[in-house]
């Protein structure tokens, strides 16, 4: 898996060191020179090359790669500034294009799934729940693994794709609940991976795809969850200036008299696509954006002349997979394959060696 470090940041220049194993530097194709535990290569961006500094000299190149040896070698990476230094396994490629680094990991594909397990869910969950994150973290990867593939690599790590800080690190049930569910994925009626959706938290009810996306996919359906209700992120409140809620709808056509009221008293019984009444609607997604909600399941009520008071359910889009909810079941005994049929409609649990077999079948 090719995935993109470091995507939001601009990165002018990068230190790897390395922490197991040796690697060999390739510059521009060419061995250069071999580094051992604890050596380093520091990275520099000029325009659209690189000037790489290694222990036995100097180079500018248009591409530098870290290979190494075995798989499951690791190297950290530092990058100046408020930016996390994290290690990461396997290997390193580098291009620079206009003045900034453009840096690669090359990760054997549940290296990086246990990274993403960690990033997603954190280091303090039960094994079973790792090997629901490890499943659909593993098939939302291979069916995306094209996304950025006009930039020269699959995936980057920002939440656009998956969160990915490099190898997990913080519990060994990551590892070993990635490795025992390893070639495991999910795929739809028609033997095709499935868009594998999450959310921290749905809010006691996921909603339909086509709510969120405008697409409809089978297995992302509305399902009730009440193992939410009692996690972290089930409830919320939120005060927003009256003014300043009131100028947005107005400014999405709301009518200037407030004659329905549902500006200030709106109590729906259930997650809604729209805020609305018989002459006006707006997407509830976009109210969420514009006011940085943690959901789009909310009530309104004035609190006060200058303010309203939003209350909420949920935290994210609420399609497909509620972490917390997931977490809950597991927490009572769940395993990880009834969690997934739970949250997924008519999918299947198969071996990637099985997908050909299985669409030739169909």
């Amino acid at each position: 898996m090719l995935v993109n470090l470091h995507h939001s940041s601009k990165v002018k220049q990068a230190e790897a060191r390395i922490r197991v194993g040796s690697y060999k530097v390739l510059l521009d194709g060419v061995a250069h020179s071999n580094l051992q535990a604890s050596q380093k290569i520091n990275l520099k961006a000029i325009g659209n090359e690189i000037h790489v500094s290694t222990p036995t000299g100097s180079k500018t190149v248009k591409k530098c790669a870290l290979q190494a040896s075995r798989i499951g070698n690791e190297f950290f990476l530092h990058v100046p500034g408020d930016i996390p230094d994290w290690t990461y396994q396997d290997h390193l490629i580098v291009h620079a294009r206009g003045g900034y680094l453009i840096l690669i990991n090359e990760a054997e594909i549940d290296h990086y799934v246990a990274g993403v397990v960690e990033a997603e869910s954190g280091s303090k969950q039960l094994a079973e729940y790792y090997k629901v994150q490890s499943v659909i973290s593993r098939t939302y990867a291979l069916a995306n693994k094209r996304r950025h593939l006009g930039r020269g690599y699959s995936l980057c790590d920002q939440v656009h794709c998956q969160v990915y800080h490099g190898k997990a690190s913080y519990n060994d049930s990551i590892a070993i609940a990635t490795e025992e569910t390893s070639g495991l994925v999910l795929v739809d009626q028609d033997i095709n991976l499935i868009t594998a959706a999450f959310s921290s938290n749905c809010g006691g009810r996921t909603v339909n795809s086509e709510m969120v996306w405008g697409q409809e996919r089978s297995y992302l359906k509305s399902v009730e969850d009440t193992f939410c209700l009692v996690m972290p992120h089930a409830h919320w409140e939120k005060n927003i200036a009256k003014a300043k809620w009131m100028g947005f709808l107005h400014s999405h056509n709301y009518p200037s008299d407030d004659s329905s009221g549902v500006a200030t008293f709106y109590f729906p019984q259930d997650k809604q696509a729209y805020f609305s009444d018989s002459t006006f609607r707006l997407k509830t997604t976009d109210l969420r954006k514009e006011f940085k909600l943690r959901s789009a399941f909310f009530s309104v009520q004035e609190e006060n002349e200058n303010e309203v008071s939003l209350t909420g359910r949920g935290f994210g889009h609420g399609v497909g997979l509620c972490q917390e909810g997931a977490m809950n079941m597991a927490n009572h005994g769940f395993d990880y394959r009834s969690i997934l049929h739970k949250y997924y409609t008519n999918v299947h649990l198969i071996h990637l060696n099985s997908l050909e077999f299985f669409r030739f079948e169909n």
